[in-house]
C-alpha cells in the first residue's frame, strides 16, 4: 500500500513539474515572474492589470522588424 502512495506522489510531481513547464512556456507565468523580481526593486510593484497592459503596450508599440 505504501508503494502505491510513494508512486501517486511521484507521479504528482511529475505532471505538477510538467504543468509548470507549460505554464511557463505558454507565458502564464510571466506575473508571477515579475513579482518576484520586483519583491527585490524599490517601488510599488504593478498590479496584473498594469503588467498586461505594459506588455502589450511594449509589445505593440516597439517596431516590428517582421517581413
Amino acid at each position: 500500500m505504501a508503494a502505491i502512495e510513494t508512486a501517486g506522489a511521484t507521479l504528482r510531481e511529475i505532471f505538477g513539474a510538467i504543468w509548470q513547464w507549460v505554464r511557463g512556456a505558454a507565458g502564464d507565468q510571466a506575473y508571477e515572474n515579475y513579482l518576484r523580481h520586483a519583491e527585490k526593486a524599490p517601488g510599488r510593484p504593478l498590479t496584473a492589470k498594469e503588467f498586461y497592459r505594459d506588455q502589450l503596450q511594449r509589445k505593440y508599440t516597439r517596431p516590428n522588424r517582421c517581413c
